[in-house]
């Protein structure tokens, strides 16, 4: 606790390799990365899109789960063995419809929030709903909205976080990387857009169903960084290209963030100059 920052937050990349359909194993990995976030003082840990599962359409039935299922039981466990903030992807069965979604778990196990993927290629289309998107969501730790993947591409899928002010963007990935050459710098435009941090936790290892690789490079990144002059200033924290797994994090101080986001223009600008009720959903 500093006196002019106020309470710190501590984020963390969880970067995990998934082996689609098995489940047990991917938990496995993913507990002993959580207990290294745990162990660098977390306050909120972000762990891959479907990370215990990956996304393997022919087993996508059974590789689902409910919110009362096994993965979520788990996300639950985790979060109170470790006393922090969880947000993960989860492959999400509800009915007859299967969402690639992202949840927030709270250091008590509860269920805090849930955000189901709305941007889906059109391959997807046959094998997954979609969903709508979400408002960021109020925690102890500050305003916090989620994103699934694809969402990193379009902007507009985030828009709607500057106008409520959010204090992270969490986007839990599983993207190809023979499509994903970009990831990084679209990390840190979406960011920028919405004068906010973003963590992006992705997973790596391969869908054998298409027969390519996930990208990794999972970032913490800060579209709130002024006054500097090196080009990757806003890059906080990385995993290396090519690493398998990895933790990394960041320490931000919303206090102290809230009060120069709203010394800036950006947010009346952008209010005053694209109000549409998709885009803008601020005062």
């Amino acid at each position: 606790m500093s006196l002019f920052r106020g309470q710190g937050l501590t984020l963390a990349a969880v970067q995990t390799q998934i082996d689609p359909g098995r489940r047990e194993e991917n938990q496995a990995r993913a507990a002993e990365l959580l207990a290294s976030a745990a162990g660098q003082g977390t306050d909120l840990a972000c762990l891959p899109a479907c990370f215990a599962t990956g996304v393997n359409f022919p087993s996508i039935r059974k590789d689902a789960t409910g919110l009362d299922g096994p993965v979520m039981d788990f996300l639950a466990d985790q979060a109170q063995r470790h006393g922090m903030h969880i947000a993960a992807g989860v492959l999400l069965s509800e009915g007859r419809d299967i969402y690639d979604a992202a949840v927030l778990v709270g250091p008590a196990g509860d269920l805090l929030g849930l955000y189901r993927r709305a941007s889906l290629w059109a391959g997807e289309r046959d094998y997954l709903a979609a969903g709508e998107p979400l408002d960021a969501i109020t925690t102890p730790l500050g305003r916090i909205g989620l994103q699934v993947s694809y969402d990193l591409r379009f902007p507009e899928a985030s828009r709607r976080f500057l106008g409520q002010g959010v204090d992270v963007i969490v986007c839990v990935a599983n993207l190809f990387a023979d499509f994903s050459h970009h990831v990084r710098s679209l990390a840190r435009a979406r960011a920028a857009d919405n004068a906010t941090a973003l963590v992006f936790s992705s997973c790596t290892g391969e869908n054998r169903f298409v027969g390519m690789p996930y990208v990794g490079r999972s970032c913490i990144v800060d579209g709130l960084t002024e006054g500097v002059t090196a080009d990757d200033a806003d890059v906080l924290a990385e995993v290396p290209a090519g690493s398998r797994e990895g933790v990394v994090t960041a320490t931000l101080y919303p206090r102290q963030r809230r009060k120069a986001g709203a010394a800036l223009p950006f947010r009346g600008d952008t209010a005053a100059t694209w109000r549409t009720s998709y885009i803008w959903e601020g005062p």
